[in-house]
């Protein structure tokens, strides 16, 4: 009997040696993000509008002070600037600007959507890409700086259901987020202030779960699906005379 295996099962096998983080630390993750971008930015809105008589500009400058701190304060504990970071310590302060000088409180209730709308964007054109931008992203959670499992995800890009998988989560992530600026910006311009800031949160986050789930779904799959096919090719191997 031929004990060996075959070595695309072998280079499968190591392909799917990655662990990937769990959903629910990912979702657990998100709840500085809800506190400070959602449920602070409603709660000092509705105090600055019932207890003063600031306008609707004023009152949404103020209650992007949390965000803004949060985001200051992350920064100086990684001491460094990540990109990321940057750009929404970016997006904060040009909005509330923008806002000041326009006079215009429209801005500053799409100014959420500008990140996302934008990772958007970008996941659908790096489809166009050797590798989209979700190869990089999961490869950045799965595998951080651990040299074998960076070989093994690296190995992963040879096999069609591994890239079917990366560019299914790419699109899925891109079309999701460009519709979540196209609703948000149909809300700011039929729906009151407060009902848009309630209504664009749950929407913001609602779709990150989903679009969260379903990529970790899509991944379960591909990995049960390659351990089937390693099991079939060991197998066919050992019963090899």
């Amino acid at each position: 009997m031929n004990a060996t295996l075959n070595p695309s099962a072998t280079d499968a096998e190591l392909a799917q040696s990655f662990k990937s983080p769990s959903l629910w630390s990912l979702i657990i993750s998100l709840w500085p993000s809800i506190l400070l971008n959602g449920v602070c930015v409603i709660v000092v809105y509705q105090l600055m509008k019932a207890f003063t008589s600031v306008s609707d500009v004023t009152a949404l400058a103020l209650s992007a002070l949390p965000a803004l701190v949060g985001t200051l304060i992350t920064l100086i504990r990684q001491r460094s600037v990540d990109v990321l970071g940057a750009f929404t310590l970016i997006t904060i302060v040009a909005s509330i600007g923008l806002t000041f000088l326009t006079g215009d409180a429209k801005l500053f209730l799409i100014r959420e959507s500008l990140l996302t709308v934008l990772f958007g964007v970008i996941c659908l054109i790096s489809l166009l890409f050797p590798k989209p931008i979700w190869f990089y992203i999961i490869r950045y959670f799965t595998v951080g700086n651990n040299a074998e499992q960076m070989l093994a995800y690296e190995a992963a890009w040879k096999f069609r259901s591994f890239r079917g998988y990366i560019r299914t989560v790419t699109i899925l992530w891109g079309v999701l987020y460009t519709i979540e600026f196209l609703i948000r910006l149909a809300m700011v311009y039929t729906l009151t202030i407060s009902q848009v800031l309630v209504f664009s949160s749950i929407l913001f986050y609602a779709l990150t779960i989903l679009a969260s789930v379903l990529t970790f779904r899509l991944g379960a799959r591909l990995r049960k699906r390659s351990t089937q096919n390693n099991v079939s090719q060991t197998r066919a191997g050992t019963e090899k005379p």
